[in-house]
């Protein structure tokens, strides 16, 4: 089923809009590019999983889906005046808002803003001119990633939302390319491929592709500097609570045993943990005990408290 969606004239607060066409010059040398580094595009009923091993990497980055290996999703270009962007959202669009989105490549958090069409948006630098654009997330930009830190394709920067001039839960896509600059806009938008394969045209719907964002980094290796996070999972997976500041009443409500001080700024390094069963840790940035698993793990956290000292 195809939406009506209305394209977004962008600025970054601070800066004049910007119109969101692509130049027609920009279009043809990119087409060019494409064909010259054997880009496969994908037919709207193909799913990239078999074409990987005959596609060629497209020009820049290996870009691969923002979301979780394995997890599956429809893209749509809809109009001219919408392609080569992508709406995103699950297969067969049932339960899209609040999924996880990560970032494409690895890069730098080059700029987090409101806008009132894109809502929460999040750009991410990927070098060489390369940039990826992320619409509608849930959360304000900072909740999960800062302005220069650098991500993994397997880095948490959001979660897909309604923000913005959206009436529905999607994420709204773009790869963009600009030789110069750390800031783009819908000007600089290019084709998209993701794992060497492309996706761009009118109205065009591909119901299921797989996400090959596959790079098996442990979550807790990515919480963001200034904060202490917990998750769930034995590995440092699963559902995760984050501050970067004190909690006297920990909104946890789940036993958590792993955890990483993402705090590297000195005298201001170490997190008193108090637990509900009694008794504490104290959490030291760059310490094999700053990151891992709790030697007592499986209790439930009651606050925490960001400390110089323990």
């Amino acid at each position: 089923m195809l939406y009506s969606h209305k394209r977004k004239s962008l600025g970054r607060p601070g800066r004049p809009g910007r119109p969101g066409r692509l130049r027609a010059v920009l279009l043809a040398g990119f087409a060019v590019l494409g064909l010259a580094s054997g880009t496969v595009s994908a037919t709207a009923d193909e799913d990239p999983a078999g074409a990987t091993d005959t596609a060629v990497a497209a020009a820049g980055p290996s870009f691969q889906m923002p979301f979780p290996c394995g997890t599956q999703w429809q893209l749509n270009t809809y109009g001219s005046d919408h392609n080569p962007a992508l709406d995103i959202v699950v297969r067969n669009n049932t339960g899209s808002d609040g999924k996880p989105v990560l970032a494409s490549a690895a890069g730098t958090v080059s700029a987090t803003y409101w806008d009132n069409g894109s809502g929460n948006t999040i750009q991410i630098s990927h070098g060489d001119g390369w940039f990826t654009a992320y619409y509608h997330l849930k959360d304000a930009p900072t909740t999960y990633v800062r302005e220069g830190q650098t991500v993994r394709p397997s880095t948490q920067i959001g979660r897909i939302g309604t923000t913005g001039a959206s009436g529905w839960a999607h994420l709204h896509y773009e790869q963009r390319y600009l030789a110069s600059g750390g800031f783009t806009d819908e000007r600089h938008r290019v084709p998209v491929h993701f794992d060497g394969v492309q996706y761009t045209g009118t109205n065009e719907e591909w119901p299921s592709v797989t996400s090959r964002n596959c790079s098996g980094t442990p979550s807790w290796q990515n919480c963001p500097a200034g904060y202490v996070c917990f998750y769930s999972g034995a590995d440092g997976t699963g559902s995760v609570c984050r501050s970067a500041a004190d909690e006297p009443n920990s909104t946890c409500g789940f036993r958590r045993s792993f955890y990483n001080n993402g705090n590297p700024q000195p005298g201001y390094d170490h997190v008193q943990v108090y637990f509900k069963e009694g008794g504490s840790k104290c959490l030291h940035y760059g310490w094999d005990e700053g990151r891992g698993n709790l030697p007592d793990g499986g209790r439930t956290i009651d606050r925490f408290h960001w400390r110089g000292e323990c």
